[in-house]
């Protein structure tokens, strides 16, 4: 795993939105807007650029690294969830892809 800051919790989240909105292997302009809400755009565009230069292992294991800091119980990790869920429905569409990822990150979380 690459060596990277210490998130703070919107930049965690937005790292696993990015991975999210990525499923249908398509950023769409609403999923983008969604996301930069949550940061300055500065910010916004660092987290973009550390997950456009990860693998996919890199990717989970980024995720992972989080997991017990941000999502340590049920109930948070549900929260989770259900953000990430909005995030797929942020272009109107829940793919195949979108949900085949979502039971991924069920598991991973």
């Amino acid at each position: 795993m690459k060596d990277h800051p210490k998130w703070n919790f919107e930049e965690f989240t937005t790292f696993l939105l990015l991975y999210a909105s990525n499923a249908d292997l398509e950023l769409s302009p609403d999923e983008e807007v969604e996301m930069m809400k949550r940061l300055d755009l500065k910010k916004y565009e660092a987290i973009k650029e550390e997950y456009e230069s990860s693998s996919d292992y890199e990717i989970i294991q980024t995720i992972l690294s989080y997991k017990g800091l941000y999502f340590p119980t049920i109930e948070r990790t549900k929260e989770l969830l259900s953000l990430i869920k909005s995030q797929f429905f942020a272009d109107g569409e829940f793919s195949i892809l979108e949900k085949n990822t979502f039971r991924i990150l069920k598991k991973l979380l």
